[in-house]
């Protein structure tokens, strides 16, 4: 029966997940002791440099905090050898910490990724070929594992754009910054992880060869028991996908936000210096008087410049009458339709619209089948439309697709699967399973 995860973990949360203080202290005690003993003093020593370095000190009630920190590790993360009175840390605060400092220590690497990518190529085209292996062997001893690093890099770049953003953010705040310089910096760094997520997005191109694989591995007739996985590793291979190009896209919004804000930000920095230089003007220029006439002068550190000039001298432009006349017309060019490759396609189009009618044809025939008998032999049915279609496997096999899709509710159907083969006379080298499917409500 599967636990309710919920209520399990409501009860133990704050002792499986410390608070930050707590987790802190766990962390300080993992870089110093790993997994070497220490005492209870020890832990005493560290809680008390945790504090200090949080401003959170407080010597009265230091006492009984120590005791509650020292007992809440106790729970999950530390043993405590009572003869001996040292601790050691336990096996999940362990791992809690080395998670921890590999998560912040692991950098992004696309040539990491692309071994990954090669080896799970590899490996699963070696699956489709080796006696004892297939698909779910490939998926439970290959995929899992790897897909988990996979999955990090992603995140890695994600938290890079997350982090070049509040760098931006935390450092306009600082006084005395150059923003200009510091702007500049920001959209370099962002610039290079979007190179690395352009990077990371042919890597993954790899997941569309293996989407191919598992396409074949669907059209064959004993596709059944991998279908739980192979939706498992296409629904992950569009995730990534997915994930990579909303990175793309947040890096596309953030750079013209930050070109906005350049101009705001120039814009604003010259009337701030205009208004400046013009108040300056006012208080520090004079006037020296010459007969009934008045002379500004201006301050001793501002260079003479000319305001304007009386034999303001005429300037000419040469305009060439090119310039000026109108543009010949240009030649329209004439397009010339291939009608040979047009009539192809439009032949191949119509074959595929055909197949696909006649799966659609063939599943409401099954349908109804169900619908009427309450139940459906599909090892017969499968020979019948491969008799009905000539021999083209394309459209049983997708059509038993679309069926167990139809009928994948267990509530209302009921699909018993033998492994006897069923064959026919007409077509001796396709065999399959056998198959029924009972409506049950």
């Amino acid at each position: 029966m599967q636990s309710n995860l919920y209520k399990e973990a409501k009860q133990y949360y704050h002792q499986l997940v410390p608070d930050r203080e707590d987790g802190l202290v766990l962390l300080a005690l993992f870089q110093q002791y790993e997994d070497r003993e220490f005492s209870e003093e020890q832990i005493i020593d560290v809680i008390t440099r945790v504090y200090l370095d949080l401003g959170h000190e407080n010597k009265r009630m230091a006492y009984e905090r120590n005791n509650q920190i020292v007992h809440r590790l106790q729970e999950f993360f530390l043993w405590r050898d009572r003869n001996r009175k040292i601790y050691r840390f336990k096996k999940y605060g362990e791992e809690f910490c080395k998670r921890i400092g590999k998560r912040l220590a692991e950098t992004y690497s696309p040539a990491k990724i692309k071994r990954i990518f090669n080896y799970l190529l590899d490996t699963f085209l070696k699956s489709l070929t080796t006696k004892g292996e297939d698909f779910n062997t490939w998926v439970e001893d290959h995929f899992n594992a790897r897909s988990n690093e996979l999955a990090e890099q992603i995140e890695i770049l994600d938290q890079q754009v997350s982090e070049s953003v509040k760098e931006f953010k935390v450092k306009f705040k600082t006084q005395h910054v150059n923003i200009l310089k510091l702007i500049d910096t920001v959209s370099k760094g962002l610039e290079i992880i979007k190179a690395h997520a352009a990077d990371l997005t042919n890597a993954f191109q790899t997941t569309y060869d293996i989407d191919e694989q598992i396409q074949t591995i669907l059209e064959s007739a004993n596709a059944f028991p991998f279908l739980d996985n192979i939706r498992k590793v296409q629904h992950y291979n569009n995730q990534v996908r997915t994930h990579l190009e909303q990175i793309s896209v947040r890096i596309d919004k953030i750079k013209p936000q930050i070109r906005e804000f350049i101009f705001d930000f120039n814009q604003r920095e010259l009337d701030r210096k205009t208004d400046r230089f013009i108040h300056y003007l006012l208080d520090h220029s004079t006037y020296q008087r010459s007969g009934i006439q008045k002379r500004m002068e201006l301050p001793p550190s501002v260079p003479p410049f000319m305001i304007r000039r009386d034999d303001s001298i005429s300037r000419f432009y040469i305009v060439s009458s090119r310039d000026l006349l109108p543009k010949p017309p240009i030649s329209i060019a004439v397009r010339q339709i291939n009608e040979e490759k047009k009539q192809e396609m439009i032949i191949n189009n119509q074959r595929i619209l055909h197949l696909k009618n006649r799966v659609v044809f063939w599943t409401n025939v099954a349908k109804s089948r169900i619908q009427e008998t309450g139940s459906l032999d599909f090892s017969i049915l499968f020979f019948e439309i491969l008799k009905e279609e000539q021999g083209n496997l394309f459209v049983p096999v997708r059509t038993a697709q679309r069926i167990l899709k139809y009928c994948k509710d267990k509530v209302i159907y009921q699909i018993n699967i033998q492994t006897e083969a069923e064959t026919d006379r007409h077509y001796q080298h396709i065999s399959l399973w056998k198959m029924n499917i009972r409506k049950i409500s």
